[in-house]
């Protein structure tokens, strides 16, 4: 995609990318994120550790963790309102994943029979038994490295998934890493020696938001540029505009002062002469 393209690219809305339905789009603008320059300049406000794959006998409850596992069975109640429960274990013991308002058919897709799948969520303790409800992330155990790492965590509104923001994410990362510098080398070396499109990479894919980084100056000097560029455009225009002298006369001035029961001081004559000058 030439230069012209991913400009283009930055500036059209995020329904264009692959994923953003109606409902991701309304979701979306909860956020206010229209633009996908929007969606790159919401940065992540933290980071989740999914990092270190743990056996099913190292489980902590109440913990984010990692797992590999073998789907081992199915069980899908007729019964309305009671979940859906996927048994899975490893050679160190057994968990449920259990699924509220999700059906059969999305279930058996994302966990086959008898594959070994990777899930991350928060572990919980029922009947004995540890359990994730609704785990935010299931994948091919080939796809580990994409969840096995520290995830950088956004602020997000209901309906709006993690997994789905970072697939969105993701895309317009590889695009951007192509745009080209617009500053040349002197002023680099003034703000850090970064490219806009490596700070904005570093800043979604970092797993620490340092405010004080090169990064973060980067985006922030252009930021403060671009609102000078266009103050001063305002200013261009605005000294174009064909002024007419506006005059007024002491009419209220001398009633105001004819109306005190004392005479104005010298200083203070000067300072009304001074103001209706101005004016």
């Amino acid at each position: 995609m030439n230069q012209s393209n991913i400009e283009n690219f930055l500036s059209s809305n995020v329904s264009s990318l692959p994923g953003v339905g109606i409902k991701i789009k309304k979701l979306l603008k909860k956020k206010k994120i229209e633009k996908i320059s929007d969606l790159l300049l919401s940065f992540p406000q933290g980071s989740t550790d999914r990092s270190n794959v743990k056996s099913l006998d190292l489980l902590e409850v109440g913990k984010i963790t990692t797992i590999k596992v073998k789907v081992i069975k199915y069980n899908f109640p007729r019964i309305r309102n009671i979940p859906n429960k996927v048994f899975c274990g490893d050679h160190r013991g057994k968990i449920d994943i259990v699924f509220f308002n999700s059906r059969e058919g999305y279930i058996r897709k994302i966990l086959p029979l008898n594959e070994f799948v990777i899930i991350s969520g928060k572990v919980n303790h029922f009947k004995k038994k540890y359990q994730i409800t609704n785990p935010p992330y299931v994948l091919p155990s080939d796809k580990e490295n994409y969840v096995n790492r520290v995830i950088p965590k956004y602020s997000l509104t209901e309906g709006l998934t993690e997994k789905i923001y970072r697939k969105l994410i993701d895309q317009v990362l590889i695009i951007v890493k192509d745009l080209d510098e617009w500053h040349n080398e002197n002023i680099l070396k003034k703000i850090g020696n970064v490219s806009w499109s490596k700070s904005i990479s570093e800043l979604h894919e970092n797993k620490k938001s340092d405010f004080n980084s090169n990064f973060y100056r980067r985006l922030a000097y252009d930021e403060i540029l671009a609102n000078f560029l266009a103050l001063s455009e305002v200013r261009k225009r605005i000294k174009k505009l064909k002024k007419t002298i506006k005059k007024f006369d002491n009419l209220l001035s001398d009633k105001i002062i004819n109306n005190i029961n004392f005479s104005l001081t010298n200083n203070q004559k000067r300072i009304v002469k001074e103001i209706n000058d101005d004016l």
